[in-house]
């Protein structure tokens, strides 16, 4: 595991280097026009959700659009990109970058080894490996985007609920916040599945309390910020979900999706968050907010690393006939999905083929089939509740 922490260091360090030299950066860059709204706010006062922010970006990126250029989040991640602005640019983005990576590694190891490691650390490189070399990771990489933030929330808050600090549990769901779209099924699950048992309703005081502070704080330096912030969304480009583009009529299955997940959470109310049965709860989850809420691009993806942590931790002692299948499975779909991606941009260079072929791995196949296959996990029928 040291030896696995060394290369991670060296990886994250070199990637994020080798990052700062890519041409049109300041466009690619996701991070950029956050840093920029959050230096203005510092300095001047000028709101995050202001058009000025962006129409300078304009000229500065070389970007004509100025609606792609806003700071499309809560105010909340001010936590982050605050501190972030008061560097330059460079270093910030350096940082920012490492800990994209380090927060993505931390949900798979911790989702991986605990609360009993059934990974070899052999496996948990491939699977660090798999995840870090695919196409949706190394996109959140370049983009210096934020999901890898929820990843390490969830699995982080995951880590308290086992141990039954429910109260630091729910302050550390708070970190689903930053980006709470790809976590909304999570999130639901964790608060109705504390909500059901009096012993776990301590999560609620931790949650209330972190909400509190993630809209108060923010809300001393952008006064009514949830107002502004809502208002800011409706420029924003409209995006359809995997299940708008798939099935019809989409809401209905959505709205079926979302009441199996309640009803899986009730029906596994009394099982520990220890039990395998809880962690498939929570990969379910995760793959199907994927599926339903409207999301740009594959980088929510990148939480696909800690659900293959969950089924190939679980299938390895309760399914041992079948973790080997799991595992061709699993290179299978990166392999394809990398292949997907190369193949088209070699016919045909840098024309968005490469992307949307990819997402159909990725983004489509990719959360349907470990949604699946989490199901033997959530019935598995000799783990005892609590």
């Amino acid at each position: 595991m040291i030896a696995l922490a060394l290369v991670g260091l060296f990886y994250s360090v070199g990637i994020a280097y080798l990052f700062l030299h890519l041409p049109n950066r300041l466009l690619i860059d996701d991070l950029y026009s956050r840093w920029y709204a959050s230096k203005m706010l510092l300095v001047s006062g000028r709101s995050l959700y202001d058009w000025a922010n962006a129409y300078e970006l304009v000229n500065i990126v070389g970007w004509p659009h100025a609606f792609d250029l806003r700071f499309y989040y809560p105010a909340t991640l001010l936590f982050f990109t605050g501190p972030l602005s008061l560097l330059p640019y460079n270093t910030a983005v350096f940082i920012w970058r490492m800990l994209g990576l380090w927060c993505l590694w931390l949900s798979i190891i911790i989702f991986a080894r605990y609360p009993r490691p059934n990974l070899s650390v052999n496996k948990l490189t491939w699977l660090l490996v798999l995840m870090t070399t695919s196409v949706p990771v190394l996109q959140h990489t370049i983009y210096a985007q934020f999901n890898s933030l929820t990843a390490a929330a969830l699995a982080l808050t995951y880590y308290a609920l086992c141990r039954r600090q429910y109260l630091l549990a729910g302050i550390l769901a708070g970190g689903m916040l930053f980006k709470p779209q790809v976590a909304v099924l999570p999130l639901l699950i964790l608060l109705v599945w504390t909500a059901l048992q009096r012993e776990r309703r301590t999560f609620w005081i931790g949650w209330l309390i972190i909400c509190l502070l993630l809209w108060g704080i923010p809300e001393l330096f952008e006064p009514n910020w949830v107002m502004t912030f809502s208002q800011a969304l409706a420029s924003y480009p409209p995006v359809l979900s995997v299940v708008d583009r798939v099935w019809n009529p989409y809401q209905l299955v959505s709205l079926v999706l979302g009441l199996i997940t309640l009803w899986l959470t009730f029906h596994l109310r009394r099982y520990p968050a220890s039990a395998i049965n809880f962690r498939g709860l929570l990969a379910w989850g995760v793959t199907i907010t994927a599926l339903i809420v409207p999301i740009y691009g594959m980088l929510n993806i990148v939480l696909m690393g800690l659900v293959l942590a969950i089924l190939l931790n679980g299938f390895a002692p309760l399914y041992p006939q079948y973790v080997n299948w799991l595992w061709v499975g699993t290179v299978g779909l990166f392999v394809a999905g990398m292949l997907a991606f190369v193949i088209p941009l070699l016919l045909t260079g840098f024309t968005g083929v490469q992307i949307s072929s990819a997402e159909l791995v990725y983004r489509f196949t990719l959360p349907v089939l470990l949604s699946l296959a989490a199901l033997p996990l959530i019935f598995y029928s000799k783990a005892e509740p609590m």
